[in-house]
């Protein structure tokens, strides 16, 4: 849905319609209602604010999904506050009772079963969107987000945080930013970086780091080194010591994109910056020719498109929060 946010609720007895209904809110998913339970029930709240998706859902029943999405594209967050969750995907199985969080991550099958009475708010977040935190130069993101630890208490510092920022798109009436697309995407980056920063880490990180394919971490490092200039990806596989082919299925696999796009995102990222913190007298489309950018109306359409703001909107943000500080 290309709308900064929106907001559904649902509550129903019938696995087929929640399934068409949630399908249109792009999460995807079957129920398998199982021959001794009679009886169906669930309550969902959805809450969208811009790529990202949160929801609410209690059932008196449970109930077991099946996810038919590939959650490499996400990572979905979610907080147990009753009854109990059986998650099971090809690398791990666990049950989350209340008052536990868990992170899903993986890319293959991925089932989950709730018990009876059981109450969650979860959050999902596009894995491209957590690029601009973490520096991929020395890192890939694959081997960044499996040091989080799969399960965390909910009452953990930043697990707490992130918890009640969800739960507060969810909140009963309209949706509170529904009348500012610039808050909305503020509200975003801020969730987003909350996650990243703060939640609890493994002990795995030497372990992980050795599995990372050498050729695209090359390319990462010759990428980083040289964002400022014009190159192809031809360039980048040469450099990297890979066939072009070889370098895409590499980027698709371990970053989630295509290495344009990614080069792309990471040019975004540095011009986001500049209109945040750099010279507030250089021109916008002076500071988007530095970083690759000569059409500017391309350049505005994605930047909108990452950020959901124009990069004026984003320019007098900061303007104005200057402002406030000099008050």
């Amino acid at each position: 849905m290309n709308i900064a946010v929106d907001k559904y609720a649902w509550s129903s007895c019938e696995p087929t319609e929640l399934q068409e209904k949630l399908s249109a809110a792009d999460i995807s998913v079957i129920f398998d209602r199982k021959p001794e339970n009679q009886h169906f029930h669930i309550d969902v709240t959805v809450a969208m604010i811009r790529e990202m998706a949160a929801w609410k859902i209690f059932s008196e029943t449970g109930y077991e999904i099946q996810y038919l999405f590939r959650p490499s594209d996400r990572i979905e967050l979610h907080f147990v506050e009753s009854g109990t969750f059986h998650i099971e995907t090809e690398h791990q199985e666990f049950t989350a009772a209340a008052g536990t969080s868990f992170v899903l991550l993986s890319s293959g099958p991925t089932s989950l079963k709730a018990s009876r009475d059981a109450r969650k708010i979860a959050l999902a977040i596009p894995r491209i969107l957590c690029l601009p935190l973490i520096h991929l130069g020395t890192d890939d993101l694959d081997a960044f987000l499996r040091r989080f630890d799969p399960t965390a208490d909910i009452e953990e510092n930043g697990v707490r945080t992130i918890h009640r920022m969800a739960a507060l798109l969810l909140e009963s009436g309209d949706h509170p930013f529904a009348g500012s697309p610039l808050g909305a995407s503020l509200f975003q980056e801020a969730l987003i970086t909350a996650f990243v920063q703060t939640w609890p880490r493994s002990g795995q990180r030497a372990m992980i780091q050795t599995a990372r394919p050498r050729n695209l971490k090359r390319a990462l490092d010759w990428i980083h080194a040289h964002l400022a200039e014009e190159f192809t990806v031809s360039d980048i596989a040469r450099n990297a010591g890979q066939s072009v082919r070889s370098l895409q299925l590499s980027f698709q696999q371990n970053v989630g994109m295509n290495p344009l796009n990614y080069v792309q995102r990471l040019r975004l990222q540095q011009i986001h910056q500049d209109l945040l913190n750099g010279d507030a007298d250089e021109n916008i489309s002076e500071i988007a020719a530095r970083w690759g950018f000569s059409h500017m109306g391309y350049f505005a359409a994605r930047y909108r498109a990452v950020y959901g703001v124009s990069p004026s909107s984003t320019r007098s943000s900061r303007n104005r929060l200057g402002t406030t500080e000099n008050i």
